[in-house]
């Protein structure tokens, strides 16, 4: 079958990397002899004009769309499109808000004629199968599947694969990393960055996180094996000199990192790397002194809060003098950077607890910050407290988005949350060291585009909200 994996048009401009998930579905399909396209409306900075054109000129038996729930009215106005222009093709869902909200999303998209929640690799490639022999694959046994039965709406229970590397590589021609001129973060070094994963899961209860939902609580890891020869992919087939881990959790597994680190130095690998998902508690000089001798130089840690009381109300298991201790010590004793990302607006915070945050992101060695206002993530445990507590009623889902402002906490005024939303910003950024940072890191101009849009979107908020 011709089946089409796209990465849908969204409102927010956000960096642009390779979609590994649409990668291993493209590997898993083609494994099966279909013919897959990928489409990333988001690298392409695609319009709905311009993706009605290009699927008129497609020709195509399913399409498979990516969800998020910040973009649940681009993907309706999208399936629209599809289904003037290609009536009789199958529609599936897949990603985070499947997997938050299964039977909401096939009552939203009523276009769509399935969905999957959790990993996708196994169950799309069994739900075409059963669309070629119906009578082999029965879909109550594809794991994840949400599907339509007599008027119902059922949901299969998910399966996640337990051996990471039977999954083999993302389709990298599909996804070819020298497309993405964008990349993973403003800050990294190099201006073709592949990302990789060594993990899937997370063990962590964090109240505000819906991860588990999508990708399960254990945590499974790809082998030392595996991951070298991926790197040795990239450099020989694309010229790739740096990669990004995008694990939500990397140092889960302190050995294997440790193995990877002593493989890259031994065979001489010769590459840059970043990581996402440090958790600071489990950052210690040894595994730091591995990482930076293998070419690790930046790295993003999970603060989120100034607040104990937040971090605790958050289940973090982290204190802020843990916090303070080992970010200052990979400051002191490593040249690997740390950008810290932070939360406001969280639900119980007060306006101290805000300028707790502000003052620590200001006082921490770091050499970035990334300021995001709290979303309320369906299936999260500080979702469910908020629907109980009445203080949600129903989600305006066009405020889910990179800084739109879709909560703010009781007892602070929005224009008062809004404004300490940009305080965040301009207390950290607006000092020369943090200016040359930037300068230096941002050698292209679409970073500096995301950088100036970020600062004007808060600022367009808060006079909307000052004088309207």
């Amino acid at each position: 079958m011709k089946i089409l994996l796209v990465n849908p048009i969204t409102r927010n401009i956000s960096l642009s990397s390779p979609d590994l998930g649409l990668g291993f579905l493209a590997t898993a399909l083609k494994r099966e002899n279909h013919q897959v396209e990928i489409l990333d409306c988001v690298n392409l900075r695609m319009t709905f004009k311009n993706f009605e054109k290009y699927i008129a000129n497609l020709d195509f038996d399913v399409i498979g769309l990516k969800v998020f729930s910040t973009d649940l009215l681009s993907v309706k106005k999208s399936l629209l499109i599809v289904r003037k222009i290609h009536p009789d093709v199958k529609i599936i869902l897949g990603g985070a808000h499947p997997s938050y909200f299964p039977e909401q999303t096939l009552q939203y998209f009523e276009e769509a004629d399935f969905a999957i929640r959790g990993e996708a690799e196994n169950s799309l490639a069994e739900l075409i199968r059963s669309f070629l022999n119906p009578n082999i694959t029965r879909q109550e046994n594809i794991p994840g599947l949400i599907w339509r039965a007599n008027g119902q709406i059922k949901c299969n229970t998910p399966v996640f694969q337990e051996n990471l590397d039977s999954l083999g590589s993302p389709d990298w021609d599909l996804i070819n990393p020298c497309n993405y001129p964008f990349q993973t973060s403003y800050l990294t070094k190099s201006k073709i960055v592949a990302p990789l994963i060594i993990t899937r899961g997370c063990p962590f209860h964090c109240t505000f996180c819906a991860v588990r939902l999508i990708t399960g609580n254990k945590i499974r890891s790809h082998s030392v094996s595996y991951i070298i020869q991926e790197i040795k992919f990239l450099k020989s087939n694309f010229g790739i000199s740096e990669i990004c881990f995008i694990d939500d959790n990397f140092l889960v597994f302190k050995n294997l990192v440790a193995e990877l680190c002593e493989q890259i130095i031994e065979q001489n690998l010769n590459i840059k790397w970043s990581c996402f998902g440090i958790r600071p508690d489990m950052a210690d000089k040894e595994i730091l002194s591995l990482m930076e001798k293998s070419g690790c130089y930046l790295l993003t840690v999970g603060i989120e809060s100034g607040s104990q009381r937040i971090l605790d109300h958050m289940k973090k298991n982290l204190t802020i003098d843990l916090i303070k201790e080992k970010i200052n010590f990979i400051h002191d004793e490593t040249n690997i950077k740390v950008i810290g990302n932070f939360m406001l607006g969280y639900p119980t915070e007060k306006e101290e607890d805000i300028y707790k945050t502000i003052k620590l992101a200001k006082t921490l060695p770091l050499y970035g910050a990334n300021f995001f206002p709290f979303h309320p993530t369906p299936g999260t445990e500080i979702f469910e407290d908020l629907i109980a507590k009445k203080e949600i009623k129903e989600i305006d889902w066009k405020l889910m988005g990179l800084d739109l402002i879709t909560y703010v906490p009781e007892g602070i005024s929005r224009q008062k949350f809004t404004w300490l939303f940009c305080l965040a910003f301009l207390n950290f950024y607006m000092r020369p060291k943090i200016i040359l940072n930037v300068l230096h890191a941002t050698r292209s101009l679409e970073r500096l585009k995301y950088i100036f849009y970020r600062i004007f979107t808060l600022f367009n908020d808060f006079s909307h909200n000052t004088f309207s």
